[in-house]
């Protein structure tokens, strides 16, 4: 049974992290105007534009999905023991659940600090997302698993990497907006996408030494 999670956690986390990465590009290149260096990711599919129901619901959403339940299928192998790495991948989950939430609550045009009641509630779930993201990572560095090795630094480095690009996004006049957000989500979900490949080629998990 675990193993059948396992498997199934690692073909879900490929496929939201595939899936962000190739619709990210492709609507990016249907929009008209759309920069995808000055403008975020939620702004694809700003309220009210032509293609916001369709991004928002045939991508944000079933990516959201997808990785909250890649995330969460992988804490529910780990036995109770396991505390820092159930609290760090519950935090990383925030990630999947934020873009779902958000695909409900779209950004206006502009993706504005300050604007209509959507806005700020889409603004308050994707600071969760890059605080639990940016912290997950940061969790995962300091498991039994990592630490002190290079893989837990650069886990560490990431996590608060992710945290200082909250902070830079957050300034909407900012040229490169966009850019600093896909790093930022590069970031996230890049470690998705290794993980999920090296939970399918392991045949246990890969962030405890023991589990049930």
């Amino acid at each position: 049974m675990s193993r059948r999670r396992l498997n199934y956690a690692g073909l879900l986390g490929l496929a939201a992290a595939s899936l962000l990465a190739w619709g990210t590009t492709y609507y990016a290149q249907l929009l008209p105007d759309y920069n995808a260096v000055r403008q975020t990711i939620s702004e694809l599919g700003a309220a009210d534009t032509p293609m916001a129901n369709r991004i928002n619901y045939a991508l944000f959403l079933p990516v959201g999905l997808l990785q909250w339940l890649a995330v969460m299928l992988q804490r529910s192998v780990y036995p109770q023991q396991c505390r820092l790495e159930r609290r760090a991948l519950l935090l990383f989950s925030w990630v999947g659940l934020a873009y779902a939430l958000c695909a409900v609550f779209p950004c206006d045009p502009g993706s504005p600090l300050i604007g209509s009641w959507r806005q700020q509630i889409h603004n308050v779930l994707g600071s969760l997302e890059y605080i639990g993201g940016g912290a997950g990572l940061i969790l995962l560095g300091f498991s039994e698993r990592f630490a002190g090795h290079l893989c837990g630094r650069v886990l560490v480095v990431s996590g608060a990497l992710v945290l200082d690009c909250l902070l830079i996004i957050a300034i909407p006049e900012l040229a490169i907006r966009g850019l600093i957000q896909r790093f930022a989500d590069g970031l996230l979900f890049g470690w998705l996408a290794v993980a999920s490949v090296v939970q399918l080629l392991k045949p246990e998990p890969i962030l405890a030494r023991h589990t049930s």
